[in-house]
C-alpha cells in the first residue's frame, strides 16, 4: 500500500467510525461493540434506576438489554441510518413492547421535549460533534432538573497517537471536556479514569486511557 492508498484508507476508516454506512458500516458497528465494550460496561454501571434514559450514538445497540435492567424506557439516537436500522432490527421485541425507541438524528438537535430524560449517556461520540457547546446545551435542555449526563471518551493523550484521528476527529483532555460542560451550565460531579487493553484497528494490542465524566443539571 503506497502513501496515497494508506491516507485514503485512514480517511475511510475515520469516516466509518464517525458515521457507519452500508455493509462496511455494519462491520464497523460490530468492531465498535468489541472495542467499546469496556467503556460501555463502565458507563452502564453508573446508570441509576430511571423512567427514561437517552443514549447518543448507540451503534447497533446490542447492549439495550443491559440498559433495560435499570431503566423503563431506553431512547437511542444516531446520525447513522445504517446503525439505526441495525439497532431497530436487534431490538425489535423491545421496540414492539414500547420500551426501546431508536431515532435517526442530524447530530446537532435532539427531537425531545424539555426536561424529558432522567439521564443521558454517550460513549465515544464527542469527537464528532460539529458544535460541541450547542449540543451539550441541547442535552442540558432535555434533562430533568437534577438529571445527569455521563460522557465517556478516550483521552487526547491516547487518541492523538492513532493515525486516523487526524481526519475529522476533535480530541479532548479531561480539562477541556470539563470546561465545555461548565460552559453548558453542567456541574461536574465525578471523573472516572481507567486504562484498558484493546485491539487497535490494525489488530495490535494497545492500552487506552478513557474517562467517564458525570455532570449534573
Amino acid at each position: 500500500m503506497n502513501h496515497h492508498e494508506k491516507v485514503e484508507h485512514l480517511k475511510e476508516l475515520a469516516r466509518q467510525l464517525r458515521c457507519p454506512e452500508g455493509d462496511e458500516g455494519i462491520q464497523t458497528g460490530e468492531h465498535m461493540n468489541v472495542n467499546n465494550a469496556g467503556m460501555t460496561a463502565r458507563t452502564l454501571e453508573k446508570l441509576q434506576a430511571a423512567e427514561r434514559v437517552l443514549e447518543i450514538g448507540p451503534g447497533n445497540a446490542q447492549h439495550a438489554a443491559q440498559v433495560l435492567e435499570k431503566v423503563k424506557h431506553y431512547y437511542a439516537v444516531d446520525i447513522s441510518e445504517t446503525m439505526v436500522t441495525e439497532a431497530r432490527q436487534r431490538n425489535a421485541v423491545w421496540i414492539e413492547q414500547g420500551r426501546v425507541h431508536v431515532e435517526h438524528i442530524d447530530g446537532q438537535h435532539l427531537p425531545f421535549p424539555d426536561a424529558f430524560f432522567d439521564e443521558i449517556f454517550t460513549v465515544n461520540t464527542i469527537y464528532f460533534w460539529p458544535e460541541p457547546l450547542a449540543y451539550l446545551e441541547e442535552m442540558y435542555r432535555c434533562l430533568k432538573p437534577g438529571g445527569r449526563l455521563l460522557l465517556a471518551f478516550a483521552t487526547q493523550d491516547f487518541m492523538e497517537h492513532l493515525p486516523f484521528t487526524q481526519y475529522g476527529f476533535e480530541l479532548y483532555s479531561i480539562n477541556t471536556a470539563n470546561d465545555l460542560l461548565t460552559q453548558a451550565r453542567f456541574s461536574v460531579s465525578d471523573v472516572h479514569q481507567e486504562d484498558e487493553e484493546i485491539l487497535s484497528n490494525a489488530g495490535h494490542a494497545v492500552v487506552r486511557t478513557f474517562v467517564i465524566v458525570s455532570a449534573q443539571k
